[in-house]
């Protein structure tokens, strides 16, 4: 055998060395991710432009994120919305509203892994820390579930004694954070971030936190940030006139003690700004123990090695359209926060006014990851905004919520929000049309009327049903937002 001169032999020794060193350096160049959410969190905070709320830390993070000024859920309760985004799947794909079906949580998700899974397969340490899933799903981790899903309720004696309905929705005694749950997620999150600095491999974390969920129990000091005199009363108290009794329908705080605030039955305005005040204080909660795992982050100097997604599962009604809850198709209900950070965002502080949900959540982060995305994907990756905020996007997001033997199908645009009612029965097959909302934002971003049987709007009505029918396909961006 004819032996190759010593020259090109160092060469190709040099070469195969550097080609090496360049895997290695790609393999353990990958970017962490730290997916952070919270539930029933509706964008009341200071970045969103809510003149009350106290949220510093989030208000300090969208000065070095792209916030998303009009994301949105693809239905909005605990369960539906998370099998959503978790997979990448609208729910008429997952076939979850509420909670995960059997077969979800045996079947579907292994032809459509959860992002945690996926992560996890590519190498990456992975680990669920608070409410990230509404069911039980058993999925590949290397670390155990912290705290599965729990409400985790009041702690004072004299609450805890009591039922449920006999408690109010609110507590806030002097103690320390980690008295509740949420200071003991951030605290499990601070640790883990300390472990894995040693550990060669990248992290996945997946942090649900359970505020502001009911009950809104949170320490003292947050609540007395605040003046219940001086809490805003919803904008648009009754039903929306012209609407369908169905439209609404969740009232969480009737699981409490309290007046009744069934659906037409407006609360007094004393009660009103108490409630009102008890959740804006767990935004401010909630907002603190996020602060403190952004600023150990930081501490540990892996924030330039870290990509964070800030989320909350669906939106929540504070008495407008005479509801104190979520699960319905108004814009209150689907309309979200969503706050995106990369070591290399050049847009830092930019918001993004593009129609955006969170189906796109998935491929967002298998390609700032730099990972193959799955064909089979629902949404569209944001990669684009995050580079140009302003860009034009899609043309509409889509929604749904079932009530009884009827779904509504929801089409949103930049001026229009459209739900068509179905019949329907179980996840059947879908029937003929049994009502139709229209809502102009334009004019009425609080949707106090339903113009749909109006005639100066049946124009609107029959382009806005169309694009219905044209589906989530028909509004993606041009060219996936890539010139």
């Amino acid at each position: 055998m004819k032996r190759l001169p010593l020259n090109l032999l160092s060469t190709l020794f040099l070469l195969s060395s550097f080609a090496l060193q360049t895997a290695v350096a790609a393999e353990t160049s990958r970017p962490n991710i730290l997916f952070i959410g919270f539930d029933d969190m509706r964008p009341l905070m200071g970045c969103y432009g809510d003149p009350v709320a106290k949220t510093p830390n989030l208000d300090a993070f969208a000065k070095r994120s792209v916030l998303f000024s009009n994301a949105h859920v693809q239905q909005a309760v605990c369960a539906a919305s998370r099998a959503s985004f978790l997979t990448g799947c609208r729910p008429e794909t997952t076939g979850v509203d509420y909670p995960y079906t059997k077969e979800f949580e045996t079947t579907f998700i292994k032809d459509h892994p959860t992002i945690t899974t996926r992560f996890h397969d590519e190498g990456y340490f992975t680990r669920v820390i608070g409410k990230i899933h509404h069911g039980s799903l058993d999925e590949p981790l290397s670390a155990p579930i912290y705290k599965r899903f729990t409400l985790h309720g009041h702690i004072l004696p004299e609450n805890k004694k009591l039922r449920q309905g006999q408690r109010q929705p609110f507590e806030h005694p002097e103690v320390a954070d980690n008295a509740y749950a949420d200071g003991l997620l951030a605290d499990e999150t601070i640790k883990t971030i300390r472990q894995q600095k040693k550990n060669e491999d990248p992290f996945f974390l997946a942090v649900g936190f359970f505020k502001p969920h009911l009950p809104w129990n949170c320490p003292k000091k947050y609540y007395d940030l605040y003046q219940t005199s001086e809490m805003p009363l919803a904008k648009v108290r009754e039903l929306p006139v012209d609407g369908f009794p169905w439209s609404t329908y969740h009232v969480a705080v009737n699981a409490y003690a309290g007046p009744d605030p069934s659906n037409e039955n407006i609360l007094k305005d004393k009660r009103s700004r108490q409630l009102i005040h008890s959740y804006y204080a767990c935004m401010s909660y909630v907002d603190a123990q996020f602060g403190r795992i952004i600023d150990e982050l930081d501490r540990q100097g892996v924030m330039d090695d870290t990509i964070i997604v800030v989320w909350s599962d669906h939106g929540y009604h504070l008495g407008e359209q005479a509801m104190w809850g979520k699960s319905a198709n108004f814009f209150l209900d689907t309309h979200v926060p969503l706050l995106v950070y990369t070591p290399t965002l050049k847009t830092a502080g930019e918001t993004s006014p593009a129609l955006v949900e969170y189906v796109d959540l998935y491929p967002t982060l298998t390609e700032l990851a730099g990972l193959g995305t799955p064909d089979y994907l629902e949404g569209t990756s944001l990669t684009p905004l995050l580079e140009a905020p302003d860009r034009e996007w899609k043309s509409a997001v889509f929604a749904q919520y079932p009530r009884h033997d009827r779904e509504g199908f929801v089409v949103q645009t930049k001026d229009y929000r459209y739900i068509e009612w179905r019949e329907r029965s179980e996840g059947g097959p879908i029937g003929e049309i049994l009502g139709r909302e229209l809502y102009d934002h334009r004019t009425d971003r609080y949707e106090a009327r339903n113009l749909a049987g109006e005639a100066d709007f049946q124009a609107v009505v029959s382009q806005m049903s169309q694009q219905l029918a044209d589906g989530w396909k028909s509004a993606l961006p041009p060219v996936s937002g890539k010139e």
